[in-house]
């Protein structure tokens, strides 16, 4: 990073040695694990997320980021959309207990 850089970017160590981008990919899916939406159907996406937030955070670290890590950055987001949502359990949830009902009655 050049000197004049510091101004305009937090340092990119957290203070758990994790960067930006890798504290909020893991808040996210801790997030989406609490919630009951993630399974072990999604552990590949969450690896490949985890990971590819880790290089992401060492390539905005640089002076300059690389075509290479500007297509990471568009998988990540990819993969992460991909995920199931908190909303989505909670409506899965709610339908599965109208259901329930349903066949109560």
């Amino acid at each position: 990073m050049r000197y004049f850089q510091s101004e305009l970017f937090d340092n990119p160590s957290g203070p758990d040695g994790g960067a930006g981008i890798e504290q909020a990919a893991r808040a996210t899916i801790d997030a989406l694990r609490q919630a009951g939406t993630l399974d072990a159907s999604h552990s590949l996406k969450v690896e490949l997320i985890m990971r590819g937030a880790k290089a992401l955070d060492a390539e905005f670290a640089r002076s300059r980021l690389s075509v290479a890590a500007g297509q990471l950055f568009s998988k990540v987001l990819d993969a992460a959309d991909e995920l199931p949502t908190v909303q989505e359990a909670m409506d899965d949830a709610f339908q599965r207990l109208v259901a329930r009902m349903a066949d109560a009655d």
